[in-house]
């Protein structure tokens, strides 16, 4: 039997609110490159991937098109404009993959360390179970409270609860049976596990990477600064 056809939907199309006012994270230098070239540079030395679609904001296409020529990514086939949500983002990214692609594979663009061991294991459980996410298990302690200025009001148990990550990997066909749905951009899904899980469609879970870290603030980038320039990525 031959290994699956694989195709990878780099999510790159954020506005990078919460990272820096006037910059986006996802051409941010990281340790001298583009901050979307180092998941680009795993998918494009993997032999488990066939092709990358990469989503963008729209007014950055030619930037990035001219970006990822520069750095010679020959699995880049498409270079698509991003929607108002994310799952609407990704959504334009799926359209734009091969339609002979057997299974389609979400990375944030965000998340700089993603590994191959990873990506190999993601993709065999989405053979069996056909959804699969790698997620790593809560160590802190949970509390609730209303905010910073206020009282504890209680403690969550972290037994039983994982903090998930990308890749995430779907069977094209359930990924497409998804986005059909007319209601999609208005159920506030983080990720496109949550649009899955919403219509009663089973998720598989493998162990994730302390590493494959997401940066969101300027305070995560300054610790994928240190990982990238210490040579500690996967």
């Amino acid at each position: 039997m031959s290994a699956p056809k694989v195709s990878a939907v780099v999510a790159a199309a954020g506005l990078s609110k919460r990272f820096s006012p006037g910059r986006k994270k996802q051409f941010a230098e990281l340790s001298g490159r583009p901050l979307l070239t180092y998941c680009l540079s795993t998918f494009e030395s993997s032999e488990l991937i066939a092709s990358v679609v990469v989503v963008v904001p729209e007014d950055e296409i030619s930037r990035s098109r001219k970006l990822l020529g520069d750095f010679g990514f020959e699995k880049v086939t498409s270079v698509v404009a991003g929607g108002e949500k994310r799952c609407l983002s990704v959504r334009n990214g799926f359209r734009a993959t091969p339609p002979d692609s057997d299974m389609v594979l979400i990375h944030d663009a965000a998340r700089p360390f993603v590994d191959n061991d990873t990506i190999k294991r993601v993709l065999e459980e989405c053979a069996r179970s056909g959804v699969s996410i790698c997620a790593v298990p809560l160590t802190d302690t949970l509390k609730r409270a209303d905010g910073p200025n206020s009282f504890v009001s209680g403690t969550v148990p972290r037994e039983k609860l994982w903090r998930a990550q990308t890749p995430q990997v779907f069977r094209r066909e359930i990924l497409e049976e998804i986005y059909l749905s007319s209601d999609m951009g208005d159920l506030g899904a983080t990720d496109e596990s949550v649009l899955a899980e919403i219509r009663g469609i089973r998720v598989g879970m493998v162990m994730g990477s302390g590493l494959n870290m997401k940066i969101t603030t300027a305070a995560d980038f300054e610790i994928a600064e240190l990982i990238a320039s210490k040579g500690e990525m996967p």
